[in-house]
């Protein structure tokens, strides 16, 4: 039995000066590409083209789902794989998708998409077959609708996105969501994905009341618990973070604690009541929530979290709480296993390198300034550490 081809489909528009970044990395890697132009007033289709791209032209109608849907119709390829102009993925990438599709059936693959700079992170399907019953739906923030029986896989490929890295381009693309966001839930008011993502906008526009109120309609949808809980959960956390911006602390903790009382053994919620513990300096709370989030696990978390950063943060907030709760052996433990997720961090060993020195452990804490100096000869804490040991 033959292996099943892999295409790559696109909706672009003036995206010529990321196309080196995007396409042409991985053009020649697809089978076919298939572009749907909307309407590019610069050299994007002719450069996707001489790339080896098939380029279909459509008016934009402020409707995501019709021009993705747009390039499903155009592929031919067994398989498809979807990118944006701004994102990008490596040759080794689509040798795992390869690897994937031909060994199972239909199914739905999932990617980690990573926001650069900033490292958040969001799961997204982004692999399927070419199917009638799969399409896209939503004008913005579109979601792929499949037939329900089929399995999710998870491929170990992340999905650079840097669209975001211009601060006034990503507030002129937020205003511009936010419009369609206001169609979709003036049509469907209780459309919890809708109102996440509208309040997402508003967080990352610092419309922080915009986004708790928004947020605190989703929390009161049972639907949105029961169809997914995973985005409940992240809603409550993004609510918290929104009235910790607006300096109501004792709210943003209560939403955590009422998650908790439902979500008891949720990693990330954990977390996010330890991370709030610890900015405002309760220790013995800080400590309970962190030491549970670790027990715990982060699991797979659908949006924001990135896994290997967060569980880094979760030892080092711990570590510094147990110091200033005047427990600086299990503190300096705590600090070596954030070390051991981020061998380079140079604030864990800076402090780990204070703690010990403090305990008369010389050697160790030296050997830590060292490590930081041979990185980073200028830091001044590790300067002034090392001076002060007689270093």
């Amino acid at each position: 039995m033959p292996e099943p081809s892999l295409g790559l489909i696109m909706i672009l528009r003036d995206e010529a000066a990321n196309l080196e970044r995007s396409l042409a990395p991985v053009a020649r890697c697809f089978d076919e590409v298939v572009v749907v132009d909307t309407g590019s007033r610069d050299q994007t289709p002719s450069l996707c083209a001489q790339m080896g791209a098939r380029v279909t032209h459509m008016p934009w109608q402020d409707d995501f789902a019709t021009a993705r849907n747009r390039s499903i119709e155009e592929a031919r390829a067994d398989w498809l794989f979807w990118l944006d102009g701004d994102n990008a993925i490596t040759p080794e990438d689509v040798s795992a998708l390869r690897m994937i599709i031909t060994k199972t059936g239909p199914a739905v693959v999932w990617a980690q998409e990573m926001v650069v700079p900033s490292g958040q992170r969001l799961w997204q399907k982004r692999c399927f077959p070419r199917h009638p019953q799969v399409r896209f739906q939503g004008l913005v923030h579109e979601q792929l609708t499949h037939p329900p029986a089929w399995p999710a896989l998870v491929a170990p490929v992340v999905v650079r996105h840097w669209g975001y890295h211009d601060p006034a381009r990503a507030a002129q693309k937020g205003r511009y969501y936010l419009q369609l966001l206001a169609r979709i839930i003036a049509q469907d008011p209780e459309d919890f994905y809708a109102l996440w993502q509208a309040a997402r906008c508003h967080y990352n526009l610092r419309q922080f009341e915009d986004a708790a109120r928004y947020l605190e309609r989703m929390a009161a949808l049972p639907e949105a618990r029961r169809q997914n809980p995973e985005l409940w959960a992240s809603g409550h956390h993004l609510w918290s973070q929104a009235l910790e911006r607006l300096g109501r602390f004792a709210q943003a903790e209560g939403i955590l604690n009422l998650l908790l009382d439902v979500m008891p053994w949720h990693g990330p919620s954990q977390y996010q009541r330890g991370r709030l513990a610890y900015a405002r300096q309760d220790w013995p709370r800080a400590v309970k929530h962190l030491m549970l989030a670790l027990n715990c696990g982060l699991g797979v978390p659908l949006v924001d979290l990135d896994p290997h950063k967060t569980m880094f943060l979760a030892e080092y907030f711990l570590g510094r709480s147990l110091e200033r709760l005047g427990q600086p052996a299990e503190a300096a433990a705590a600090l070596r296993r954030a070390i051991g997720r981020e061998p380079q961090n140079v604030a864990a060993r800076n402090d780990l390198a204070r703690l010990l020195a403090g305990q008369g452990q010389r050697q160790e804490a030296q050997e830590h300034l060292e490590h930081v100096l041979k990185m980073r000869p200028q830091d001044r804490q590790a300067q002034a550490l090392w001076a002060a040991m007689g270093g």
